[in-house]
């Protein structure tokens, strides 16, 4: 795997872990390549406003409040990744994402 690829990955995963539905990963992998929000509401066929508001919920989910801090998230995750070199299989994200929904939804048994 190069090293483009293992930084896709890394991110990828992340996004998962932070809850990104489809379309708002595909917005971001779109502002990640430097892409104005027109185009992208015109790649994606959709309002202007609407890649606003996936927008807001995508920094919302990653905790960060602008393009300066998206950047310094990204870089984050890419030098964690370093210290973790084997990323969660989609069955692990799965799990844990049900984990931080609701334990018995995931089976867990959280009787003591």
């Amino acid at each position: 795997m190069s090293s483009s690829e293992a930084i896709l990955k890394t991110l990828e995963v992340t996004m998962y872990r932070c809850d990104l539905r489809e379309k708002q990963r595909t917005v971001l992998w779109m502002l990640l390549q430097g892409k104005e929000k027109k185009e992208i509401a015109n790649t994606l066929h959709l309002s202007e406003e609407a890649i606003r508001k996936h927008q807001r919920t995508i920094y919302n989910k990653l905790g960060i409040e602008g393009k300066s801090q998206l950047v310094k998230w990204v870089i984050e995750q890419i030098s964690s990744s370093i210290h973790e070199p084997q990323p969660l299989s989609k069955d692990q994200i799965f799990w844990e994402q049900m984990q931080q929904r609701n334990p018995y939804e995931a089976g867990v048994n959280t009787w003591k």
